[in-house]
Order: C-alpha cells, then structure tokens, then sequence
C-alpha cells in the first residue's frame, strides 16, 4: 500500500511538473487555449477530490499563470487611437497637463509647458481613455523633435507601453516626417528611450 502511494505521488508530481511547464508554453489567444485552462480547473477539482494537494496548488498555480500571460497578451494587442488637438486652449488638454505637471516634470524637466503654434499635439486614447501625450516641435518638413511622449502612471510599466510607443512612430510616419529626435531629459527616460531603440548621437537621441 505504501509503495502504491509513493507511485501515485511520483504521478501526480509528475502532471504537477507538467502542468506549471504548459502554463508557460501554451500561448494565450490561440485557438484552443480555453480547453486548457478548463483542464486545469479539471485538475485543481480532481487533486482535491484524491486528496493530491500538491496536484491541486501546481493546477491552480499553472491557472494563475496563464490568466496572467493572458491579461499581458491582450494588453499588447490593445489597439490605441491617436487624435490630434489643434487648438492649444483645449480645456482636456489642459486638464490632463495639469492634473499630471508633477509626474510630467519629472520625467521631462526641460518642458516648460507652453505649447507653440509650431507644435504638433495628440492625445492618446485606448478603449476611450487616455494613456498618454505627445507634443513635438516641427523643426522642417521632415523633421519633429519630440518635446515629451508621456504615458500615463497606470500603463508605464504594462505591454501597453511599447504599443504605444509603435503607435507613435507610425503616426510620426503617417504625418509624413522621416526624422525625429529627443533630447536627454531624466535618467528615467533616457533609459526608456535606449531600451526601445534609440541612440544618442551628437547629445541627441535619434531612432
């Protein structure tokens, strides 16, 4: 009886093994994931029902992973739409400058938040909220400088962030500019910034 225990111990060690591995292999959207999960739940009953707590933890934790890869897939496939705001007296626009100047100035201290005619101005929008703000100066016919590309607190660390930060050069690039630049501003940022690609070139960094 003892040795029949051990074996099924090693066994469902074994599916415990197997299903935490999956949680990390199966990838979330494709067609047929849901049948995984419901077989995970399938599992985190049956574990209780055998007494297999370690069956029943490693079901729910493997549960608990792919939920979490989920939530991060259907983030960096969330669709974000760019509107540009012409008129520089726009009452949300100054709203959302003031109700963020401080997290704003940190990360971009050179802003000194006066907006030129010459500026380019977008919000940025993902399933009707805002997630950010671009303001760039029109240097010529090719070229913006980018004065801040600032995303909201609550997406700055999420995968949001560099759909955003696609979303910004393909609307650089619908827009008709080739060249853009941004200057150093905070350690932060400029960090960001080489993370994504840029370099520094000439106290610039350019993409």
């Amino acid at each position: 009886m003892e040795m029949t225990n051990t074996y099924f111990s090693i066994y469902y060690g074994f599916i415990a093994f197997t299903l935490l591995a999956c949680s990390f292999l199966v990838k979330p959207g494709v067609k047929g994931w849901p049948y995984y999960i419901i077989f995970i739940c399938t599992l985190a009953i049956g574990g209780l029902v055998v007494k297999s707590y370690l069956l029943a933890f490693s079901a729910l934790l493997a549960f608990f992973v792919i939920i979490f890869r989920l939530r991060l897939h259907l983030e960096k496939n969330r669709s974000i739409e760019v509107i540009l705001i012409p008129d520089r007296d726009d009452r949300f626009l100054n709203y959302f400058l003031d109700f963020y100047k401080d997290d704003i100035k940190r990360y971009f201290p050179r802003f000194d938040f006066s907006i030129e005619e010459e500026f380019l101005v977008a919000l940025l929008f993902s399933k009707m909220e805002t997630v950010g703000l671009i303001i760039a100066e029109i240097r010529d016919e090719e070229t913006l400088r980018i004065c801040i590309d600032y995303m909201v607190p609550k997406y700055r660390n999420s995968q949001l962030a560099r759909t955003f930060y696609q979303c910004e050069l393909r609307y650089i690039d619908f827009l008709g500019y080739s060249r853009i630049f941004i200057e150093p501003q905070s350690k932060e940022h400029n960090n960001y910034l080489e993370r994504i690609g840029f370099k520094l070139v000439d106290g610039k960094y350019i993409n």
